[in-house]
C-alpha cells in the first residue's frame, strides 16, 4: 500500500508532505515552546492526510468516465500549494521560537551596523521620505503579490510543463525560506517599535496606504531572514526570463527596487535582503535540478 502510493504521490506532493513532516515534528517535540497546539497540530495533519487522498483519487479516478471531475483534481493537484503558503507562513509563529526562546534580531542589526554605520532600515526610509519615494518603494513590494499570481497566470495558458515546473521552484523556494524561519526567529526592521509604528501609518499614495492596511491587519511576527518576498521574487523573475523573457525584464527591474524596499519599507534588516537574492538563485536551481530528477528529465 506504502509503496503503491509513493508512486501515486507527485515530486510537488513529496516536497510538500516532507515540509509539512517537519512542522508536525517540531509541534510534538517542542513542549511548551509550542503555541496552539491543539489548533496548528490538526491543521498540518489534516493538510498532510488531504494531499495523500487527493494523489490517490486524482490517479483512480477514469478520466474518461468523468472527464470535468478529472480536470477539476488534475488542476488542484497541480495548483494547491500556491493555497498553502500564506498558512505555511503565518502559522510560523507556533513554533518559530523553539530553538531560540528570543528573537534574534539584535544580531543582524550589528551586521547592518557594521556595514553602514547606522541602521538603512531605520534611516532610509525616513531620509528619502517624499510621496514619489514612498510610492515607488510601496509599489515595488507590492508588485510581489502580483507578480506571484501573474506569471503561473499565464503560464496556464501558454506553456503547461513550464507552469508545474515553476509551481515546483516555487514551493521548494519557499518551504526552504520557511524551514530557515522555523529555525531563527527574526523580526526584520519592525523589531524596532518606531520602525513597527512606521508601517502603521497611512500616508503618501495608493500603494503605501495599501501596505500599511496590510501590516495592520497581520499580526505575524518572524520569518525574516532570509527575506522571503526577495527570494520569491527572484525565483520569479528567473523563472520569467527563462520561459517568458519579456515578463523577465519587467520583472528584473521590480525586483531590483523590491529589494531595496523591503529594507526602505522598514519590513527588513539590510543582510536580510542579501541573503534573500542568494537564497532565491541557490533554491531556484537547486528546486530545478531536484524537479529533473525526480521526473527523470536530462538537465
Amino acid at each position: 500500500m506504502i509503496s503503491r502510493l509513493s508512486k501515486l504521490l507527485s515530486a510537488l506532493d513529496k516536497i510538500t508532505l516532507a515540509y509539512i513532516s517537519w512542522v508536525l515534528v517540531l509541534l510534538l517535540s517542542g513542549g511548551a515552546k509550542v503555541q496552539d497546539f491543539p489548533l496548528q497540530f490538526p491543521i498540518f495533519l489534516s493538510l498532510g492526510v488531504a494531499i495523500l487522498l487527493l494523489a490517490y483519487y486524482h490517479h483512480s479516478l477514469d478520466a474518461s468516465h468523468k472527464p470535468r471531475l478529472f480536470k477539476a483534481l488534475q488542476l488542484l493537484h497541480e495548483l494547491y500549494p500556491v493555497l498553502l503558503f500564506a498558512h505555511f507562513f503565518t502559522s510560523g509563529y507556533a513554533y518559530n521560537r523553539i530553538f531560540f526562546a528570543d528573537w534574534q534580531d539584535p544580531f543582524f542589526m550589528k551586521i547592518d551596523q557594521a556595514l553602514f554605520g547606522y541602521l538603512p532600515s531605520m534611516e532610509w526610509g525616513q531620509r528619502f521620505n517624499g510621496f514619489w519615494a514612498n510610492e515607488l518603494f510601496h509599489f515595488a513590494y507590492f508588485a510581489y503579490y502580483p507578480m506571484i499570481a501573474g506569471l503561473p497566470l499565464y503560464l496556464y495558458f501558454t506553456n503547461r510543463l513550464a507552469l508545474k515546473e515553476l509551481i515546483f521552484c516555487l514551493s521548494f523556494s519557499f518551504y526552504l525560506c520557511y524551514f530557515f524561519y522555523s529555525l531563527l526567529p527574526v523580526i526584520g526592521g519592525r523589531y524596532l517599535p518606531e520602525a513597527m509604528e512606521l508601517t502603521r501609518i497611512y500616508r503618501a499614495g495608493i500603494f503605501t496606504r495599501i501596505m500599511v492596511f496590510i501590516y495592520r491587519h497581520s499580526h505575524h511576527l518572524g520569518g525574516a531572514f532570509p527575506s522571503s518576498h526577495v527570494a520569491i521574487a527572484i525565483v520569479l523573475t528567473i523563472g520569467a526570463l527563462r520561459h517568458v523573457r519579456k515578463l523577465g525584464y519587467l520583472f528584473s527591474f521590480i525586483s531590483f527596487f523590491l529589494c531595496l524596499a523591503t529594507v526602505y519599507c522598514h519590513y527588513h534588516w539590510f543582510i536580510d535582503a542579501i541573503m534573500g537574492i542568494f537564497t532565491g538563485i541557490g533554491a531556484y536551481y537547486l528546486a530545478l535540478a531536484l524537479y529533473r530528477k525526480l521526473h527523470g528529465t536530462p538537465a
